[in-house]
C-alpha cells in the first residue's frame, strides 16, 4: 500500500474550510486568505450604469447592487458629494445627463436610472440615456463566469485541489494559469482504494444566480479521457452536488454544452433518489474531476490512470434570455408618451413607480428586474 500524505489532507480540509478550526489555525500561521471566492474583477456579476446615485433611493440601489454581486459605476453631478470611502466594485464619474458619453457606458450591461426629489423621469432623460448607450450595452445571452484568457491573482486563488487524499488516496492535481488557458493536470492513481482528482472553487459570496441560462458551456482541450462537471448548492464542504460527465477530443479545443436539466445529483459519488433538481440560482461552487468511476460504481469508460491534463479556456452560463437594459424610476403617472418613448428606444426596458412604496423597496425591485426577462416591458412596483 502506498504511503498516505497527512500533509496534503491537511492543506486541503484548511484551503476550503472544511474543519473551521483547522483552517483558523493555517491562516494565523501562514496570514493566509479567506476560503471565499473573491468576488472583485472577473467574478461579478456585470457592470451596472446608475443615474442619480447621490439621492436616496440611488444610494439604495447601489448598495443593493453591490451586495448582490455586481460592478456599479455611478454617474453624479458634483464629485465633492461622493463618500470618502468607497467600497470595491463601485466607481463615481462625474457627467450631466445631456452630455454623457459612448465611453460612460462602456462595459455596462444595464442602466438604472434613478431621480432624486427635484428630477423626474422625462422622455427627453430616456433618449439622452438611450443615444448615449448607443451599441455599448453587452449581450446577456451568455455569462463568463471564468475567463481563463486574462489570468489574475484573484482567479489563481479561487481554485484548489481536491483530490482522494481525502479519502486515503495518492492522486495529486492542482490548476495553473498558462498563456491563454488554465491547465488542471496531474497524476491519478487507483492504489489505497482511490482513483480521482479534481479541483474545486472555493464558496462563492454571494452565491451566483444563474437562473436566467439554460447551463454551462466549458471551452477546453482534454486527453481524449472522461470528466466531470460539478455544481454545488450548498456551501458546506460535503454536500450533495449536482454532476455531469463529459468526453474530450484528444489535443482539439472544443466546446461543451451541459444544460441545467441534465444534471445528476451526487453524494460522496451515489445518486441521490428523489432529489430536488438543481436551484441555479444559488450556485456556490464549480468543479472539475477526473476520476475512474462514473455514478454508483460503474466504471468510466474512458479513464486511464496516470497523467493527465486538461486545458480549460473559459466557463460561461448560456442561453439567457432578454432581460431589462434600461430601468426607469417614476414617482408621478406614467403617461403614454414615457411608454412610447422607451419604447422606441428598442432596449429591453422596466419602469418602476416609487409612489406610496419604501425606498428600499423601490431599490430592491430594480436590482431584482436586472435579473429576470418576466420584467422586460413591464410597470413594476405599482
Amino acid at each position: 500500500m502506498a504511503k498516505w500524505d497527512a500533509g496534503r489532507f491537511f492543506d486541503t480540509i484548511s484551503y476550503f474550510d472544511a474543519i473551521p478550526v483547522f483552517s483558523d489555525v493555517k491562516r494565523w500561521l501562514t496570514g493566509g486568505a479567506s476560503s471565499q471566492a473573491s468576488t472583485s474583477g472577473e467574478r461579478t456579476l456585470g457592470l451596472v450604469l446608475v443615474v442619480g446615485g447621490m439621492g436616496e433611493i440611488g444610494q439604495l440601489i447601489i448598495a443593493q447592487l453591490l451586495k448582490a454581486g455586481y460592478k456599479v459605476r455611478a454617474i453624479v453631478s458634483d464629485l465633492d458629494s461622493v463618500p470618502f470611502n468607497i467600497p470595491a466594485n463601485l466607481e463615481f464619474v462625474r457627467a450631466e445627463l445631456d452630455k454623457l458619453t459612448p465611453e460612460l457606458m462602456q462595459g455596462i450591461q444595464s442602466i438604472i436610472y434613478a431621480p432624486d426629489a427635484q428630477q423626474l423621469l422625462t422622455p427627453t432623460v430616456v433618449n439622452n440615456l438611450a443615444i448615449a448607450a448607443g451599441g455599448e450595452l453587452t449581450s446577456q445571452t451568455s455569462y463568463q463566469i471564468f475567463d481563463f484568457t486574462k489570468p489574475t491573482s484573484d482567479l489563481r486563488d479561487s481554485w484548489g485541489a481536491v483530490d482522494d487524499v481525502v479519502m486515503g488516496g495518492i492522486s495529486k492535481s492542482g490548476i495553473q494559469l498558462g498563456t491563454g488557458f488554465a491547465i488542471f493536470s496531474g497524476d491519478v492513481s487507483t492504489e489505497n482504494s482511490g482513483g480521482f482528482a479534481s479541483v474545486r472553487t472555493r464558496n462563492f459570496e454571494p452565491s451566483l444566480n444563474l437562473s436566467n441560462y439554460q447551463g454551462i458551456e466549458l471551452r477546453v482541450k482534454g486527453d481524449g479521457q472522461r470528466y466531470k462537471l460539478f455544481l454545488r448548492t450548498e456551501s458546506k464542504w460535503d454536500g450533495v452536488g449536482y454532476a455531469r460527465s463529459f468526453d474530450t477530443s484528444d489535443l482539439e479545443w472544443t466546446t461543451i454544452r451541459i444544460p441545467f436539466a441534465e444534471l445528476v445529483p451526487i453524494f460522496r459519488a451515489k445518486t441521490v433518489e428523489n432529489a430536488s433538481p438543481i436551484d441555479s440560482d444559488q450556485i456556490r461552487s464549480i468543479q472539475l474531476m477526473l476520476s475512474k468511476f462514473e455514478y454508483d460504481r460503474e466504471l468510466n469508460p474512458r479513464f486511464t490512470p496516470g497523467r493527465f491534463s486538461l486545458e480549460i479556456e473559459s466557463i460561461s452560463a448560456y442561453g439567457g434570455k432578454t432581460i431589462p437594459q434600461l430601468i426607469g424610476v417614476e414617482a408621478g403617472l406614467i403617461s403614454p408618451e414615457l411608454v412610447a418613448t422607451f419604447q422606441a428606444t428598442n432596449l429591453p426596458y422596466s419602469i418602476v413607480r416609487s409612489s406610496n412604496l419604501d425606498p428600499k423597496m423601490v431599490a430592491m425591485i430594480c436590482v431584482k428586474a436586472i435579473a429576470q426577462s418576466e420584467a422586460v416591458g413591464q410597470i413594476l412596483g405599482h
